[in-house]
């Protein structure tokens, strides 16, 4: 058995997600659908993140195992024949048998935009939460500081998530502003459900002067999420980049740099 790496990048808004669903489509089940009548068997394809449904990648990085004879870095043009538009195979190659990109990769990029403006372009709409009030950027630099490092994040779990350990280790959140649009950046080694989401949620509670850094500091430490504000909506979330090697400050860098994500004018 051959074991082929891809990389895929999707436009979330049309799917239930990453992960198949028993009744909604999602991106792994048209990744799957396309490798079987590619190959004429039915294939897993295993993944690094769950995105939720609207939720956007430039970078979801996967793996499959096959007997097919297509060479490794050809599988992205027959597979992107057989998928619609808003998801493409940006890259595949064939690695060792025991290469797994869950086990082995050291963190993500994921990136949420936020909008000033009560209603946004329709051009930008699909992508970013709108949330109609003016945000004190330094405000929420100040308060992300909080959560970088190593935290029980209870508070930020999402509701109705699998058992999992709540000890994450948060490497660097970064806020730029471009105009009347702000954008996150949070980088970690791993990730609670809904936990990017609901720390952009209280980003914007920080900036628009609902929540101090005191009290998120004091959420944080008490690990209840009833005392947090709301989930930032799906559409506003893009995981961008998965590393593979221990990540350093300039490959987040690059990461913001090169990942194409929707324009701001």
């Amino acid at each position: 058995m051959r074991n082929i790496w891809i990389t895929v990048s999707y436009e979330g808004t049309n799917y239930a997600g990453f992960q198949r669903q028993p009744t909604r489509m999602t991106v792994q089940q048209l990744l799957e659908d396309a490798l079987e009548k590619l190959t004429q068997k039915k294939t897993i394809v295993y993944f690094v993140a769950r995105t939720d449904a609207g939720v956007h990648a430039w970078g979801q990085e996967c793996t499959f195992y096959t007997e097919s004879k297509i060479p490794g870095d050809r599988f992205c043009y027959a597979i992107n024949a057989m998928l619609p538009k808003d998801v493409r195979v940006l890259q595949s190659r064939e690695m060792e048998e025991d290469f797994s990109v869950r086990r082995m990769n050291y963190g993500k990029t994921y990136g949420y935009i936020l909008s000033e403006r009560k209603e946004e372009s329709p051009f930008l709409r699909r992508y970013c939460w709108s949330v109609g009030r003016l945000l004190n950027d330094n405000l929420m630099r100040a308060a992300s500081e909080v959560l970088i490092g190593e935290h029980d994040f209870t508070s930020f779990r999402g509701n109705n998530s699998v058992p999992a350990n709540p000890i994450r280790n948060l490497i660097d959140i970064q806020i730029i502003r471009d105009e009347h649009i702000v954008r996150i950046y949070v980088t970690g080694e791993g990730f609670l459900y809904h936990m990017v989401r609901n720390i952009a949620g209280a980003l914007v509670d920080i900036g628009t002067g609902v929540m101090t850094k005191e009290q998120l500091m004091h959420i944080l430490e008490v690990k209840d999420r009833k005392q947090l504000g709301m989930t930032a909506p799906a559409e506003g979330l893009a995981l961008l980049h998965v590393y593979f090697n221990p990540v350093q400050k300039e490959d987040i860098h690059k990461t913001i740099k090169q990942a194409f994500w929707p324009w701001t004018k």
